[in-house]
């Protein structure tokens, strides 16, 4: 028993070495974005110390600010996890704003319809989400596999199209009279709940995406069809060598995705809006990207990649209204961050070798497969 207790201990000191020395690397980076970001502070006559006091103060300094930062990074952790199940699998997913709008859409459609079944409707509309982001995310996987087009392209395409179909349904066929155009309200007994706690509009899909996470590193590290996606990832050659069928895993990971980026959809108008309203919330998808890239495309970064950004955008309410730094400050930082977090040689050239090989992960520093 003992030696048995022995054995876990060692692999559980294993485990959290290796997650301290992923954190390292984007640790770096945040903390040079900051020294860059004080001297841009400085540049326009600010106490950097007051407005970073001030973005804290907005991010976490209140339930309230607390709650901004939720609600931000909900959506953002599907976003991400889109992005990053496909970079594991070599592939870049830049469609995950189009596959959330479906699910969006496919939310305000059904979550209307099925109001009459109160919180039963929410599972049911959820998994419906997760569905149709499915389907939408393996058309460029099928695109990819069956005629060799670059998912890069397709997954930039489908957004168009996505996008663009999501308004005409929300503003033709389901539009309902109201100040602001959209589809109907979702009835309340059938949204998601608010947390309360005195953290506001955050709700309950901050579960429901911590849960997503949870499945996709189950998925990844846990299941056989996990091990083929990373295979396929790290090496195709030999892969398919070893009888793996790369067109399959290039399918099911873009698909993956898109189930991911849709249900962060639903959970967007399930839980936060009660409609899809046109103009509807834009760039999370593309965030989601550089939350993935933050978190290394491990779906742990991924929730904390998703924190950052959440809490950023929500202490640069409070930077604006204490201090006289620009609001666009925040982008700055996270532009900064990303910059360095993709840029490993700049990084290497300034802390060493030794600090750029823990950017393992981000699968830029190589390229993706093609």
């Amino acid at each position: 028993m003992s030696a048995g207790r022995g054995g876990l201990s060692s692999a559980l000191r294993a485990a959290l070495g290796r997650a301290a020395g992923a954190l390292v690397f984007p640790l770096v980076a945040i903390a040079l974005a900051l020294a860059v970001g004080a001297v841009i502070v400085l540049a326009t006559g600010n106490n950097p110390l007051a407005a970073y006091r001030a973005l804290a103060v907005g991010a976490v300094g209140s339930p309230a600010a607390i709650g901004r930062t939720l609600l931000n990074a909900t959506p953002l952790i599907f976003t991400g996890l889109a992005v990053a199940v496909a970079f594991r699998a070599g592939l870049f997913n830049i469609g995950g704003e189009g596959q959330l709008y479906i699910g969006a859409i496919t939310a305000a459609i059904l979550g209307v319809s099925l109001g009459f079944l109160g919180p039963l409707a929410i599972p049911v509309v959820l998994l419906a989400c997760l569905l149709t982001g499915f389907l939408w995310g393996a058309i460029p996987g099928l695109l990819k596999a069956r005629f060799g087009a670059h998912e890069v392209i397709t997954t930039i395409m489908l957004n168009f199209v996505a996008i663009n179909l999501a308004t005409y349904l929300a503003l033709k066929p389901f539009r309902t009279e109201g100040l602001v155009p959209g589809t109907d309200f979702i009835d309340a007994a059938a949204r998601i709940p608010t947390i309360g706690l005195g953290l506001g509009r955050a709700n309950y899909g901050l579960f429901v995406a911590l849960v997503a996470a949870a499945a996709v590193y189950l998925l990844l590290w846990r299941t056989t069809l996990g091990f083929r996606l990373r295979a396929v990832g790290l090496s195709p050659g030999a892969a398919n060598y070893a009888g793996m069928s790369i067109g399959t895993s290039t399918v099911l990971a873009l698909a993956i995705g898109g189930a991911m980026a849709g249900l962060g959809g639903g959970v967007e108008v399930m839980g936060v809006y009660g409609k899809m309203s046109i103009p509807f919330v834009s760039n999370l998808g593309f965030n989601g990207i550089g939350v993935a890239l933050l978190g290394r495309n491990h779906p742990a970064g991924v929730v904390l990649g998703a924190l950052l950004f959440g809490g950023l955008a929500s202490g640069a309410q409070e930077l604006q209204f204490e201090t006289d730094v620009p609001l666009d400050l925040a982008d700055v930082l996270l532009a900064i961050i990303l910059l360095l977090v993709t840029a490993t040689r700049l990084v290497e050239l300034i802390f060493g070798k030794r600090v750029r090989e823990m950017a393992s992960g981000t699968r830029l520093d190589e390229g993706l497969a093609s």
